[in-house]
């Protein structure tokens, strides 16, 4: 087995991590190799060899590990593209829903991968088209249409299977996956989806009228979104913009034929990591401190 090791390097405590974990393949003589951008901060002459470009990471291994956070896991999934390699996610981050393991566990999650003991959870992709691409544009969490303007509403036509369901007026709109559903959706007061589920959510922010409410709709659908009155948006794709839109530009959006495959180990459900990483029980007063 190769290793494609995705660093994010914006984060000081990924290094302490990620050298002596460089060490312990060398050791067990596994193939690696590390997005080349981590390069300047490992100053071991011994390592060096082992840093490629980013975009040959994917090509050259049987499976990617990330060291970040979720917003890492969702960078290595898009090096990964269509080719559904499997991704392990290491914490390096906060949250962390996406990720199987935390940094103490990582030796022993490196013995149950080479052992085989693993299962692979594959996750809902959606794909985005439009004139304004030129080529479909994916998302592992949410597509997000906001105004250009800070402060200032958008109202925007939705339709579902070419069937109008209604015009938001709103300071944007998400459309989230299952796996997104515990991203900018949940904060925007939308619904917790488990990821088995064939679905998506159609997510006002802020809507003008309180009753417009986060609408679940199944996979299988296509919605298309569109700017109704002349306004400047923007559509991001899991936090990247993709693309500038104007008034009767129209965006269609649907479950794409790939997946995200994601790397288990066994040691906790969707249901442990939510009473963890949102405190569920927990003394809200312990929670402030």
């Amino acid at each position: 087995m190769r290793f494609g090791i995705h660093v994010n390097i914006q984060k000081e405590r990924v290094f302490p991590v990620l050298i002596p974990f460089m060490y312990r393949l060398l050791q067990k003589r596994i193939a690696f190799s590390v997005n080349r951008e981590a390069q300047a901060y490992v100053n071991d002459p011994a390592l060096q060899r082992y840093f490629v470009p980013r975009e040959e990471l994917s090509p050259a291994s049987d499976m990617l590990l990330s060291f970040g956070g979720d917003g890492t896991l969702l960078s290595t999934a898009r090096l990964a593209g269509d080719t559904e390699k499997p991704i392990l996610g290491v914490n390096i981050g906060k949250l962390g829903f996406l990720t199987e393991v935390e940094t103490r566990e990582l030796d022993q999650a490196l013995d149950q991968i080479i052992a085989g003991k693993f299962d692979v959870e594959r996750r809902m992709v959606m794909e985005a088209r439009s004139e304004k691409f030129n080529s479909p544009v994916f998302a592992y969490n949410d597509f997000v249409l906001v105004r250009r303007e800070a402060i200032r509403m958008i109202r925007v036509r939705v339709d579902v299977d070419n069937e109008f369901l209604q015009s938001y007026t709103a300071d944007g709109l998400i459309i989230s996956s299952p796996t997104g559903s515990t991203a900018y959706s949940l904060s925007s007061n939308g619904p917790i989806l488990t990821p088995s589920l064939e679905a998506l959510v159609i997510n006002p922010i802020c809507p003008h009228v309180l009753t417009m409410r986060p609408l679940v709709i199944s996979s299988k659908q296509t919605i298309r979104i569109q700017p109704e009155a002349p306004c400047h948006a923007q559509f991001f794709a899991d936090g990247i913009m993709e693309a500038d839109m104007n008034y009767r530009d129209s965006i269609a959006i649907c479950e794409a034929r790939h997946r995200i495959h994601l790397v288990k180990l066994g040691r906790r459900s969707f249901f442990d990591v939510l009473r963890s990483k949102l405190s569920w029980g927990e003394d809200a007063r312990n929670i402030a401190e």
